[in-house]
């Protein structure tokens, strides 16, 4: 979490005028409300994809990697989440609603969830960083 918040924070130079220092905050509130919600998908994700493969029979050792990928997801959708001031209620009310989202999407079509989610979401847990500068390239153009 704390690598996060110190990626965010230092794209914020200090020395910008007014209207750069506006610009650079709609940007960081862009990343963050972005990651935030890749994490909580992702939570969603692994959680779904755990009882399935428990359910499938799947070896023990994948269904123990998907949960702790989830564990972390909600780690990390619930303190993004207090850092933007969603009180915890809020917060257990959305993230129930996307995963029953996520159930319906399954029992869909699980591969397609699969391929939207899987690789995102392994790089979101194993490597942050590098979501966070893709939301902050896209926070660029947009708030340009």
């Amino acid at each position: 979490m704390k690598k996060i918040l110190l990626i965010i924070f230092i794209i914020i130079p200090f020395s910008l005028n007014a209207n750069d220092q506006a610009k650079e905050g709609k940007v960081a509130k862009y990343v963050m409300e972005n990651i935030q919600k890749e994490y909580l998908n992702c939570y969603s994700f692994y959680k779904v994809a755990a009882v399935s493969f428990k359910k499938a029979g799947k070896d023990k050792n994948i269904i123990d990697n998907l949960e702790s990928s989830a564990d972390v997801s909600l780690k990390y959708t619930y303190d993004l989440g207090e850092i933007m001031g969603f009180n915890p209620e809020v917060m257990s009310q959305i993230t129930k609603d996307n995963v029953n989202n996520f159930v319906e999407l399954a029992k869909k079509d699980f591969s397609s969830l699969a391929k939207k989610y899987g690789l995102m979401c392994k790089n979101l847990v194993e490597d942050p960083e590098q979501r966070t500068n893709f939301w902050e390239e896209k926070g660029k153009i947009k708030f340009k």
